[in-house]
């Protein structure tokens, strides 16, 4: 309890909490808040309601007790606050949406909201659900995105994009000028040391292709072509160099692959690409992609290009086996990382369409919840 009040012995403000009447009401309340935070529920029944979820949420001994990340949580929750934990498995695909007047009355959202279960084991929090649901302390942050499966294309020209074009400019500037030097220092050497009888005259043209050999490491030069021996080393410096660097940076291009991603966000890929997205029924992109009318989402419903998928198989199998359609598979961080390669490799591509919180649900008023968030 906070906040001043005017004494009128000490003719100033006071604490409140210095009153003895109003420090007995704050002990009183900090007595009961605290009773509720260490509440023991001495086996008290606590009906746990939601779908099966692989690794996230799995029923065993006939639908009596429950496994995975967030039954583990629970399980935990039941033994150390002492409750009996009752799981009940429902068939059903979702949360559900909201109505027109923001209840519910779908889902597993609608279950809750008619108060008849008292929590749900893993939820995403967001705003709207608020009216049916409070949220526990939350769990972890998902990510929701699109998954690609990476398409491989082979470059024709990989070999000359090893160097960049000024470099292969500037070796064949060094490659002319040398060639060239070489032909005029034979021309010259020639005519001052050599009779035309005793040389053969060699063009422009021969050179270039000695030289090109040289380069190569694959030519020798032959013995009419008669150089000075700077010249001659420098060339052979300069073919040196180029073999080494090309040969290095050839053995690190061969073992690295590069991707270019086809989107950068959901606004690309509906604008720039031909990719239908396909999420999983009940899913969070399913209950988005309806209700939602932000104009990249409104496109694709109108092109028809937004899927729904009732199991994680048909989506990773229309994703990875697909030949003549591309398809980007709509969905969160947390289930990209518990089902894995299903049938092929899947990357996240492009930024987040949306980062949000996974907590677990509590009826709406429920005296203990801050008992569970405590513990």
């Amino acid at each position: 309890m906070n906040g001043v009040i005017w004494s009128k012995t000490r003719k100033t403000f006071v604490p409140i909490s210095s009153v003895p009447i109003y420090a007995r009401m704050q002990q009183e309340r900090l007595r009961q808040n605290r009773a509720l935070e260490i509440h023991n529920f001495q086996l008290q029944n606590l009906t746990l309601t939601s779908f099966q979820e692989p690794h996230f949420l799995q029923f065993y001994d006939n639908n009596t007790k429950i496994t995975g990340l967030c039954g583990e949580i629970w399980n935990l929750l039941s033994e150390s606050l002492n409750f009996t934990l009752q799981p009940v498995k429902v068939n059903i695909d979702g949360m559900g949406m909201p109505e027109e007047d923001l209840t519910y009355k779908h889902g597993l959202l609608g279950i809750i909201f008619r108060n008849e279960t008292v929590a749900i084991p893993k939820i995403e929090t967001f705003r709207p659900r608020l009216a049916a649901v409070d949220f526990s302390i939350p769990l972890w942050i998902n990510r929701n995105q699109l998954y690609i499966h990476r398409e491989m294309i082979y470059d024709n020209i990989w070999m000359v994009k090893i160097f960049s074009w000024e470099i292969w400019c500037i070796i064949l500037i060094m490659y002319i000028l040398l060639s060239l030097c070489t032909f005029l220092t034979q021309n010259i050497r020639k005519n001052i040391l050599w009779s035309k009888d005793k040389c053969k005259n060699v063009s422009f043209n021969e050179h270039l292709f000695h030289n090109f050999g040289n380069l190569c490491n694959q030519g020798y030069t032959p013995k009419h072509l008669k150089k000075s021996r700077i010249l001659e080393v420098s060339l052979s410096f300069f073919c040196s160099i180029i073999y080494m660097s090309f040969s290095a940076l050839l053995f690190i291009y061969v073992t690295k692959s590069i991707f270019v991603p086809p989107f950068d966000s959901f606004e690309s890929l509906v604008a720039n690409t031909k990719y239908s997205v396909i999420s999983l029924k009940g899913s969070t992109g399913d209950i988005g992609f309806k209700i939602l009318n932000l104009e990249p989402i409104v496109q694709a419903r109108t092109a028809k290009r937004l899927i729904i998928i009732p199991t994680i198989e048909d989506m990773h199998k229309m994703a990875c086996s697909s030949k003549k359609k591309k398809y980007a598979i709509f969905q969160g961080e947390d289930m990209h990382k518990v089902n894995g390669a299903i049938i092929c490799h899947l990357i996240n591509t492009g930024k987040p369409l949306s980062k949000i919180w996974v907590a677990s649900g509590i009826v709406k008023n429920f005296k203990y919840k801050r008992t569970i968030d405590l513990e």
